[in-house]
């Protein structure tokens, strides 16, 4: 982690009012998995490219969440079978900033992710009314049939090209926890590359391409409870399962 940040001390820094030039909670969205180990030469090529959001002196970010199903679990099972247009429902907290937000995400049949959000006064796994309002108007699920799920927990960080037409965020350590169990990926880092359209390939996406690292889904709500229950439906996702426990999990 220390030499991760030393690499980003290097990087041009960009604020939070500079990021929403590039919001993009309209977009196409790309994955990929990389160990640890190999975040700071990866950095090292990006540095002429991208610069870093930085808030008060600091680049690295933690983050919290609690995600949402159905007691049946309509979210994950339409996920794990392959379903277009999905959703899935959270609560997220910015630690440092101490923000929290209810957000839902909507992957559509064309392959883009649309993200609607709503501030929240706390971190509590519960729904106000304002929050059952927002999420009847906002998805197919009322917030009455949720209930929490699974916490997940990582730090991140953003980084924004020259261009501001990419972002893109390396989320470090995932880890997952529910009632009975936990376990952290340590080695793991999840990029995500966010661009409006698909038209044209990001940088990153080249060097990783370069590098020989391939896109990979990844849904932290499904793969966190994979990990974690042993009796869930989990046949799309086991060569990834094996793939973390292998090389990331120790």
């Amino acid at each position: 982690m220390n030499q991760i940040k030393k690499s980003l001390v290097l990087f041009t820094k960009v604020s939070l009012p500079d990021l929403d030039k590039v919001t993009l909670m309209n977009r196409i969205d790309k994955k990929f998995c990389i160990h640890i180990s190999q975040i700071p030469d990866l950095l090292e090529t990006l540095r002429p490219n991208y610069s870093v959001l930085e808030i008060k002196g600091e680049t690295l970010f933690n983050y919290d969440n609690t995600y949402f199903d159905t007691p049946d679990n309509q979210m994950y099972l339409n996920h794990q079978n392959g379903k277009r247009n999905r959703y899935k429902i959270r609560m997220r907290k910015y630690v440092e900033s101490d923000l929290n937000f209810l957000e839902i995400k909507f992957k559509n049949n064309k392959g883009r992710t649309i993200k609607e959000r709503t501030e929240k006064q706390d971190f509590n796994p519960h729904f106000t009314n304002n929050d059952l309002q927002f999420l009847d108007q906002s998805s197919p699920y009322s917030g009455k049939q949720l209930e929490p799920k699974i916490r997940s927990y990582f730090n991140r960080f953003t980084l924004v090209d020259n261009h501001f037409t990419e972002r893109v965020t390396i989320d470090i350590s995932p880890g997952f926890q529910n009632q009975e169990n936990e376990i952290v990926l340590n080695n793991l880092a999840i990029i995500e590359v966010k661009q409006n359209k698909g038209c044209y390939q990001a940088h990153i996406t080249k060097v990783l391409q370069e590098k020989k690292i391939r896109m990979q889904s990844f849904s932290k709500y499904c793969i966190g409870r994979s990990l974690l229950e042993e009796k869930l439906k989990k046949n799309n996702f086991k060569p990834l399962l094996i793939l973390l426990k292998k090389q990331y999990y120790n």
